[in-house]
């Protein structure tokens, strides 16, 4: 089967984990035999990386700053430095569109599938254009991305637009059916889940260190919750004082976040990272006591199966679909800063509670496999096109 796939990111082109969930599923797609033609948006030429995909994919990259978690405001800052993109944010979707339009004019393809909101517009004409069936992969929707306040009208609107022309639409939990239903009027008989998965770890190094060190590591912005986490942190220390906080990652509410650990007075307890490399991720979870993912709304929650997979335990929100394929992990809800310093406190303080979530839920995270959740993803093509 041919497969027209647009995505949005891909390794080294990551903004968020998803770009790696966009290559694990695509190389093993092409395992099964799946040609794919993948429509990408790039900031730079990547030819070393491009000689690892496998030879029944093909990517075919166009010239743009574009990802999905970008606003008009974060667009006008890149704009000051790339003056050949759109002048804003809905031109450059616009621009991205009409790209894709010009190469899928001259691609062979029996099915089409999108991830996530800049490439629904394209892929609801490559489907009018070729008569295709579509299918969109739902990640996250806009609805998480600004928390249900203010939300972006625009994107909001591809997003509908997009699925009530879907033939079918992937999410990446239970959770996300559920909002797509209630917040976009979508048939829930429309929608089929597939869980992510995430890769073993072979070379695991827990390194020796004087602090107890309590993660946070995503984009630093407001579906994360990273303002819960630095209020946490100063209950946790007003304890116990030795203990090294860790925010990893960036976004538009970093500035917000430092200020705020200096207006609590433990800007010296919280270390900010910045964006990390795809080896220091992993060498940051094996470093760390506790890894908590305070999300206020969380589709699935690719991050927590890094953790536990890297034999780090974790703390999630219950507002988090990565929880349905998990049964070793502890809860908490997002807002109960109170209750997040207290289980904070129990992994810190009591060394087999860790050990035990560790070791249960990284064997748990090992019996997730790519290719069972890509077997799903076949099923669902096959389900379209023997239709």
């Amino acid at each position: 089967m041919k497969i027209l796939m647009l995505g949005w990111e891909f390794p080294p082109h990551n903004v968020g984990g998803l770009g790696r969930v966009c290559y694990e599923l695509t190389k093993s797609l092409a395992k099964h035999d799946m040609n794919i033609t993948l429509i990408l948006p790039v900031n730079i030429k990547s030819p070393e990386f491009m000689k690892i995909i496998p030879t029944n994919i093909e990517i075919k990259e166009i010239q743009s700053p574009l990802n999905p978690y970008m606003n008009q405001m974060t667009y006008q800052k890149l704009f000051k430095y790339f003056k050949l993109y759109g002048s804003n944010l809905y031109n450059e979707v616009e621009r991205y569109t009409n790209r894709c339009k010009n190469i899928i004019k001259d691609i062979n393809f029996d099915l089409i599938h999108a991830h996530d909101w800049m490439t629904f517009k394209a892929a609801v004409h490559a489907k009018q254009f070729s008569g295709k069936p579509l299918v969109l992969h739902v990640h996250t929707t806009e609805f998480e991305r600004s928390c249900g306040l203010g939300q972006n009208k625009y994107a909001y609107e591809i997003e509908k637009h997009g699925f009530e022309h879907a033939d079918l639409i992937i999410t990446v939990s239970n959770f996300e059916r559920e909002n797509i239903a209630k917040n976009y009027g979508v048939d829930r008989n429309k929608i089929r889940v597939v869980h992510n998965a995430t890769n073993p770890v072979k070379n695991k190094d827990k390194i020796k260190k004087n602090n107890k060190i309590v993660l946070y590591l995503g984009r630093i912005t407001l579906q994360k919750g990273p303002d819960y986490f630095i209020r946490a942190a100063k209950k946790v220390l007003s304890v116990h004082p030795d203990v090294t906080f860790v925010m990893a990652g960036d976004g538009e509410l970093l500035p917000d976040m430092i200020n705020l650990a200096c207006e609590l007075g433990i800007g010296d307890k919280v270390l900010f990272t910045g964006f990390l490399s795809e080896n220091d991720v992993y060498k940051i979870y094996q470093i760390a006591d506790l890894y908590v993912m305070p999300s206020v709304s969380e589709p699935f929650g690719l991050t927590a199966l890094e953790s536990l997979v890297n034999e780090t335990p974790i703390l999630i929100s219950k507002t988090s679909g990565v929880s349905e394929v998990l049964n070793h992990y502890l809860k908490v809800d997002f807002w109960d800063i109170d209750e997040m310093a207290n289980k904070i406190i129990s992994v810190l303080k009591y060394k087999p509670l860790g050990e035990c979530l560790a070791e249960n839920g990284c064997k748990e995270v090992n019996n997730l496999s790519w290719d069972a959740q890509t077997k799903k993803v076949i099923d669902i093509y096959k389900e379209l096109y023997q239709s």
